[in-house]
């Protein structure tokens, strides 16, 4: 095998490569990348066993042929090539020799190899029903619900976004059990019914960097896999989390007796400046709310205490909520509009965000801290 390419093209897929290959055995055939050039096109490949990548970049082949080769080592080597744009990348024995193309430079690298048919098969497009989506849309999911998923593996069943079929569109969903959050998207493309799945967050994480943010891609959902392809060049699948997501519209409240209309941006800023004197574990603030007044105040502690008033549109009754700052700012810095409310039925009841621009389809539920 001997080909040329551009190397900054070929580091930016290694780069996505690396993210399914098995970086916690060096000494792994899935720590691999396969190579294989056909046609002046190079074929990558990585896989950790439960997720797999596929990428056809153009190359200038030399040489037909195909290797492995570390993809962390690999990646490496390359970076150091400073101030060169195309690499001449050839097979000899049991290595793998780099060197720059057209350049005054004469060092070369060579990484030893391991032979492609110990190479694990993995899945293909073959037999697969795809249907397309708008990446822009499905990013915008993403982004207002993955940091509600849970980080505790012990319930991997949590450990990722719940993506259904609606009856006028798709959404997503995603809870740690202390707060969930929930966007629909309505769509007027003719999409395939399937199954709910729970895509995991590791294969969440990948998309959010691969997938483009504008135009369509197509998706294929079996029973255990998610597939993704992005035009003729790329191709990447994932297992899905074992089914056990909860019946999450069990605690969704619907109509709540308060609601306090605030300013999204200002209450970003002062909740961030009250949390500077936060010091305990449950990440805890007070919010008190009356006569179109909310109150945000922390804990006193050794170092002092924080206190803030904002304007609000609120006319019930005087109410203290306690709640972790956190579930408060990952939905609002994610929100869009210039306003959003708060709804409730009571100091200890369920706090349910909400945008007022009533184009923006998704709620977050965060449940209060109890005691106070």
């Amino acid at each position: 095998m001997k080909f040329v390419c551009e190397k900054d093209l070929f580091i930016q897929q290694l780069n996505n490569a690396k993210e399914f290959a098995n970086s916690k055995s060096s000494l792994s055939i899935n720590a691999n990348v396969y190579l294989k050039t056909n046609s002046n096109s190079l074929i990558i490949k990585t896989t950790n066993g439960n997720m797999g990548f596929t990428n056809i970049l153009p190359v200038t082949t030399l040489d037909d042929g195909e290797i492995t080769v570390s993809c962390d080592k690999l990646n490496d080597v390359l970076k150091a090539f400073t101030g060169i744009s195309h690499i001449i990348i050839e097979s000899k024995k049991d290595n793998l020799l780099i060197l720059p193309k057209d350049s005054n430079k004469t060092f070369n690298f060579e990484i030893k190899t391991i032979d492609a048919s110990e190479f694990p098969d993995m899945e293909t497009t073959d037999n697969k029903e795809f249907f397309s989506l708008s990446s822009k849309d499905f990013l915008e999911m993403i982004k207002q619900t993955d940091f509600a998923a849970s980080k505790d593996e012990t319930r991997h069943y949590l450990c990722g976004l719940f993506f259904q079929r609606t009856e006028e569109g798709i959404s997503m969903v995603a809870t740690d059990g202390k707060r969930l959050s929930l966007i629909n998207k309505k769509t007027s493309e003719n999409l395939i019914n399937f199954s709910p799945v729970t895509i995991p967050t590791r294969f969440i994480i990948i998309l959010k960097h691969i997938l483009p943010s504008t135009g369509d891609f197509d998706i294929s959902l079996e029973k255990n896999t998610i597939a993704i392809r992005i035009e003729d060049h790329t191709f990447m699948y994932s297992s899905l989390v074992e089914k056990g997501f909860p019946v999450y519209t069990r605690i969704i409240p619907a109509d709540q007796k308060y609601k306090c209309i605030l300013n999204l941006d200002d209450t970003i800023e002062a909740i961030k400046r009250v949390s500077l004197f936060v010091i305990d574990k449950s990440f805890r603030i007070f919010l008190q709310i009356a006569n179109n007044k909310l109150t945000l105040t922390s804990d006193e502690t050794e170092q002092g205490e924080a206190v803030e008033e904002l304007n609000c549109d609120y006319n019930g009754e005087e109410v203290t909520l306690a709640v972790n700052y956190n579930f408060l700012l990952d939905p609002l810095k994610v929100m869009e509009g210039q306003y959003f409310s708060i709804n409730f039925d009571g100091a200890q009841k369920t706090l349910k965000l909400l945008s007022e621009d009533a184009t923006n389809d998704y709620l977050h539920i965060v449940m209060p801290i109890q005691k106070i």
